[in-house]
């Protein structure tokens, strides 16, 4: 059987890793209540010491279920739209299925395109804030010193399209690989 692993930036990654999400925190679920019944049916009552271990194991458990709850949250990505966009994107560096998150909103993007010293993306989803997604991109590359990156997202597609061309007659930057790495690092 092969198991085709995906990465941050891989288009379907959410799905997946949801689905990771879930089968680990289950796991981590049912080992505390084994450790649990371990103690139990050994000693005949809940006091000893198989019942600290494993309350101390819903603490792990417990985060994992955290993870799952926000990846719960994050919409479907269309396969529609990465077919067309992934058949126009070229050599540029590409990654889909983004759902950044901070302190006050959380912002789902279908595409970052990089080249250069240009950064756009696009979203479908019409509660995304654009302005305070681009504020809050642009927040984190100065704190990394990434300077004179513009930023712009795009929510009308023919626009991000036009762009998208426009960015495949520039040459490669300098920092592209330390941006992409900085946008997989906030999104979930």
């Amino acid at each position: 059987m092969n198991i085709q692993r995906l990465k941050k930036g891989d288009f379907g990654y959410p799905i997946y890793e949801r689905k990771v999400v879930i089968i680990r925190t289950a796991v981590y679920f049912l080992m505390s209540i084994a450790v649990f019944l371990l103690g139990y049916f050994s000693t005949g009552k809940k006091e000893n010491l198989l019942t600290i271990v494993a309350v101390l194991g819903l603490l792990p458990s417990s985060k994992s279920l955290v993870a799952v709850i926000m990846y719960l949250k994050i919409p479907k990505f269309s396969e529609e739209i990465y077919q067309q966009i992934s058949a126009k994107a070229g050599v540029v560096p590409v990654l889909y299925s983004m759902y950044l998150t901070s302190y006050k909103l959380n912002f789902p993007i279908d595409c970052f395109v990089i080249r250069g010293n240009h950064l756009i993306g696009y979203t479908t989803f019409q509660n995304c804030n654009i302005s305070a997604c681009e504020e809050h991109i642009k927040g984190l590359l100065n704190q990394n010193s990434i300077k004179n990156i513009t930023v712009k997202i795009f929510s009308d597609q023919a626009r991000f399209m036009d762009r998208l061309a426009q960015l495949q007659e520039l040459e490669p930057g300098k920092k592209e690989t330390e941006i992409l790495t900085l946008l997989c690092d906030i999104s979930l």
